[in-house]
This record gives C-alpha cells, structure tokens and sequence, in this order.
C-alpha cells in the first residue's frame, strides 16, 4: 500500500514545506545533547566529590602521622625524665662529707651559756664559763669553733657592755665524736685586761654569750 504523499494534495499547491517539523526533530537532538551534558556533568562532579573524598582521607593520614609524632614527643619526654632521675642519682652519689661546715650548716646550736666563775690577778681578769652544745645537724664532728663574749652587768641595771671575746676550739676523737646523741659541756676561759671593766670580779657581774664559728665532720 502506497503512502499517500500530502504534498501531492492539489489544496496544499503554494504552501511552504513544514520545515517545523525539521525543527522539531533539531529540538529533540539537542534537548538530548542536553541531557548528556548534564549527566557527563553530573559524572564529573561525582569524580570531582570521589577525588575530594579521597583527598580527605589523606587527611586523615596525616593526623595519623602527627599521633605518631606526639608518641614520639611522649618518648622524648620520658627520656628526659629517665635523665633527670640519673642526675638525682649521681647528685647523692656525689655528696661526700665536706672538709668544714659553716654556722648556719653544722646544725650546732648553743642551747646555755652560764658564768661558773671570775677570777682578778696581775692586773688580769678571767671569766670561766660552762657551754651546753646540741649537734641536731646531720655530720658527725671531730673538730668546733666557738666564739664566747664576755659582758659587764652593772648592779641594779639591766644593760651589758661588752669587755672581751675569744675564739675557743674543742676537738673529738674517733671513739668519742661529736654526734647528737646527746648534749656536750665543756668549760671555757676569756682572760683581758682588768681596767676594761668597772664591775666587781663576781660572776653574778658578767654574762657570756657563744656562737659557732666552724665545724669540722669527721
């Protein structure tokens, strides 16, 4: 069966040809152009959103990495404090008892210092007094240093002139050292010239006072 042509109708002579429907078909062709632009771009951003992911994750490598480097920080650290530990050490190891100790060291402390007696002659004065010594330090010593001032009290007043000092030294041997085991006494003597003082030679007119000088450990 022949498809009737319908530009062969007599009624259609003069009409121009219905190029719209060319047109048409063009308008199809190129919404479908369209539509794969869109999905090829659609494809692309998926990539591009495949490719930021991934990216990311190499992110997240690197902070990886950085917890690798913060355990090594930690390990550094500890290092340290291993070193800090053998510096602690080798201080005690290298802590030897020193040859002398100073007053505010020894731990030698006068506790009593008490006129026993005043004596005059040949134009000389002597004022024997007692010293009580604690040791609450931590050496042992075989060797003290004092030094013992001597004081006029004139009756009725309560004020001190001092008229002498002397440096008295005491020494302990291995058997009997120094520690604190208990308190030491020991007598001492400061002799000066009578005319230094105005007082009666009386113990009850002199006072005495005594402080450590040195100290030596044994």
């Amino acid at each position: 069966m022949t498809r009737p042509d319908w530009r062969s109708d007599p009624s259609d002579a003069g009409r121009p040809i219905r190029s719209a429907s060319r047109r048409g078909v063009l308008a199809v062709g190129a919404a479908g152009l369209l539509a794969g632009c869109l999905v090829t771009s659609e494809e692309e951003d998926s990539d591009t959103r495949q490719t930021d992911d991934g990216a990311s994750g190499d992110d997240s490598d690197d902070s990886d990495d950085s917890d690798d480097s913060d355990s090594d920080g930690g390990g550094g650290s500890g290092d340290d404090g291993g070193e800090a530990g053998d510096d602690s050490g080798s201080d005690d190891a290298d802590e030897t008892t020193p040859d002398e100790v100073g007053p505010d060291g020894s731990g030698l402390v006068v506790t009593d210092a008490t006129v026993l007696d005043v004596t005059e002659g040949g134009g000389r004065t002597t004022v024997t007094a007692r010293l009580t010594v604690e040791n609450a330090g931590r050496f042992e010593y075989g060797t003290v240093e004092f030094r013992v001032d001597a004081y006029e009290t004139p009756a009725g007043s309560d004020e001190r002139d001092s008229v002498a000092f002397d440096y008295v030294t005491r020494r302990f041997n291995g058997d009997n050292r120094f520690d604190g085991s208990r308190p030491r006494r020991f007598e001492v003597e400061i002799t000066f010239p009578s005319r230094r003082s105005s007082v009666r030679p009386e113990s009850a007119r002199y006072a005495v006072d005594a402080a450590v000088r040195r100290a030596e450990p044994i």
